[in-house]
């Protein structure tokens, strides 16, 4: 296998990992990207480099792993936890979570540090098993489908108008 297959493979796990990472593990307080690491793997899929359905469902299945992994952690280790974390981070994912409520678990993909500390909020405020799971799983897909399509879509759309030039 070459150099180029091996890392066109390699990026389906390595992403998923960072994303499970970044939304279970905390690790998107100081490594945020998420965004940025799924609208270039949609570009990569534009390109023909990589599979976007395997692409999509790494990043899915990561990211809803990774949300309500961050959910138990939260509810298991709830406020001892969150005095590790800073307290500014703390205060915006607060307000977030209760001025939006269930939709702010919909609503949190799309914000950076939102999105990594909202599951861990969300456990150990208590927010019942069911409809967390059923808001995350929800977020999840939209998310990443959104964020995807974009980069996925916009490389054709670049190639298009740059062929005009």
């Amino acid at each position: 296998m070459n150099p180029l297959d091996f890392a066109a493979k390699a990026s389906y796990l390595g992403s998923a990992v960072l994303l499970f990472l970044e939304t279970g593990a905390l690790i998107g307080l100081v490594v945020p990207g998420g965004d940025s690491l799924v609208l270039a793997l949609g570009v990569l899929a534009g390109l023909g480099k990589l599979n976007v359905w395997l692409v999509w469902i790494s990043l899915v299945v990561a990211v809803i792993l990774g949300q309500w992994s961050g959910y138990f952690w939260g509810r298991k280790s709830g406020p001892a936890l969150l005095k590790r974390v800073e307290r500014g981070h703390v205060e915006r994912a607060r307000r977030f979570l209760a001025r939006y409520g269930r939709y702010a678990v919909l609503l949190a993909p799309f914000v950076p540090v939102v999105r990594t500390l909202t599951p861990f909020l969300a456990g150990a405020g208590g927010v019942p098993v069911l409809s967390y799971a059923f808001w995350s799983a929800l977020a999840a897909l939209v998310w990443i489908s959104s964020v995807l399509a974009v980069g996925f879509f916009a490389t054709g759309w670049a190639f298009q108008l740059l062929s005009k030039i």
